[in-house]
């Protein structure tokens, strides 16, 4: 690892806690102040509120909004209205009624977490129960939960209500260089409030373009579990299809910091109308018409903060021309959270269709589906599943064909390395759990473990008129493979990899540092 990377690598670290302890606990809270302690440090992690300190129950009203972090002991929390910041409660339980919007991380402690219906909480919710030492030896509850990643089911989030986006938006590329904007995120809509309005608008100062996203949808019919909704957006994007990779903040870290811009950018003018039912809360369907204007942009700016003379790659061509479509998808999720999940499924089938009948330019049908399940093997293991395939009839333009190859996809290997009109992936993470050790040890208990592989490849077939062509004669040697060890927080957010492709011993191995899981 050359001294550029781990320069870059140390900055990212400074910007990242990894200060994470184990709570232990006696027979009460009275006159515990050092398991408090301890407890804060292991589950309060948003520094940028104060701390309020409560030793009874305590009722969050319908229109309070609370700017800290809470910590309640012996007593219970119930939240009708707003909370921004983490949450715990030591021997005592939360309600999360209806309507209720937390933004951070609930925590109980010898305790029960109950959400009711229409109510958001953005981070993870966590039941522990207490160890008891006598004598030196450690006795556990056998339905102990201590990590997030093995709280009951009955208290799962629910995954489709509530936004996580930002208000504020800045992302920083090759394209628009600094770009500042403002969003209003889509929010479910309700019996009072059926209509939505959300989009945003930013500047992109090294492009010097305006770029925005207006949209306004309606809901019918139940709300919760057989929502209806009618919609539209109009918009003029600088647009990418690379966010499935890297996050668009990791993608503005490396950019700042190292000099790699890992996406590739167009322009995408026009509009969508949309319909969408909800069959459950999990389980959704959208059909969409898009009428739109694709445009190739050109590199805008070269300044990194590292770097040296190092110079961005160029942002590549695509077909322009307007691209009139039908788009359809299935999904359906059940995942205990959207953005760390560690339980449940995830399943997108899509299609879109373009032909001169619709009076585009572009004429193809593309099939893309994805399958995720992440599956707890035991209180400290864990098993993380992807599998994606892509497939087209006609010609794919360049901006909808199939690339990967490195970073999210085929680690090891170089950047968008493979490319064609069939894509085949597989991605697979053996997690061991920080509870592992189980005794405190220096920090290891403070980590989990990762072993993972990934099988794939991108390519393009002859007979462009068959869906399933280029996949019948396919070959396990056909693909290619990589295999790796890792190490992250006990989130599972932050992790450093080093990964090995299996067909060559020539420059085989990459290191690789993220704030994100990967899928």
């Amino acid at each position: 690892m050359n001294n550029k990377k781990i320069c870059t690598l140390i900055i990212i670290l400074m910007l990242s806690p990894f200060s994470y302890l184990s709570a232990q606990q006696q027979d009460t809270w009275e006159n515990s102040s050092e398991y408090q302690h301890k407890a804060e440090k292991k589950y309060i992690r948003n520094n940028d509120f104060l701390t309020k300190h409560f030793s009874r129950d305590l009722v969050i009203e319908k229109e309070e909004q609370l700017q800290s972090n809470l910590v309640i002991k012996n007593g219970d929390l119930f939240i009708y209205g707003k909370v921004e910041g983490d949450i715990l409660v030591l021997s005592g339980n939360v309600f999360i009624k209806t309507g209720a919007f937390v933004d951070g991380n609930i925590s109980a402690v010898e305790g029960k977490i109950s959400q009711e219906e229409k109510s958001t909480v953005t981070g993870n919710q966590i039941e522990t129960v207490r160890k008891y030492s006598i004598e030196n030896v450690s006795y556990h509850y056998p339905n102990e939960y201590t990590y997030p990643n093995y709280y009951p089911d009955e208290h799962v989030s629910y995954v489709n209500v509530g936004p996580l986006e930002d208000e504020f938006v800045f992302r920083y590329n090759r394209v628009q260089g600094v770009f500042l904007g403002m969003n209003i995120p889509k929010r479910l809509g309700t019996r009072n409030l059926p209509i939505d309005l959300y989009g945003y608008a930013g500047y992109g100062f090294a492009e010097k373009k305006v770029r925005y996203l207006a949209g306004i949808s309606r809901s019918f019919f139940n709300f919760r579990d057989y929502r209806f909704e009618l919609g539209a957006e109009a918009y003029d994007l600088t647009d990418t299809r690379d966010d499935w990779f890297i996050t668009p903040l990791e993608n503005t870290l490396a950019a700042m910091l190292i000099h790699e811009d890992y996406q590739d950018f167009y322009r995408r003018k026009g509009f969508e109308v949309h319909a969408s039912q909800n069959w459950t809360l999990h389980l959704k369907g959208t059909v969409a018409f898009r009428n739109d204007t694709y445009e190739s942009l050109e590199n805008n700016t070269d300044w990194a903060l590292f770097g040296g003379d190092k110079k961005f790659r160029l942002n590549p061509e695509i077909e322009e021309g307007n691209m009139r479509s039908i788009y359809g998808e299935l999904y359906l999720d059940t995942r205990n959270d959207r953005k760390l999940p560690f339980r449940g499924w995830y399943a997108k089938l899509s299609m879109e269709t373009s032909n001169n009948s619709l009076g585009s330019n572009f004429f193809f049908n593309q099939y893309i589906f994805e399958l995720r399940h992440y599956l707890p093997l035991s209180r400290i293991e864990r098993l993380d599943i992807r599998l994606r395939a892509g497939s087209a009839e006609h010609e794919l333009p360049l901006q909808k064909l199939f690339q990967m190859g490195g970073i999210g996809t085929l680690e090891g290997f170089r950047y968008k390395e493979f490319n064609g009109d069939r894509l085949l992936l597989g991605n697979f993470e053996y997690v061991i759990s920080p509870s592992l050790f189980d005794r405190d040890f220096l920090f290891l208990d403070d980590f989990s473990f990762i072993i993972f592989s990934d099988v794939g490849s991108a390519w393009y077939t002859r007979d462009q008129e068959d869906l399933v062509a280029g996949f019948e004669q396919l070959h396990w040697n056909d693909l290619k493979s990589s295999v790796g060890i890792g190490i992250s927080d006990w989130k599972g957010q932050v992790r450093l990899t080093l990964a090995k492709r299996t067909d060559t011993s020539r420059n085989a191995f990459d290191l690789s540092f993220r704030i994100a899981k990967p899928f």
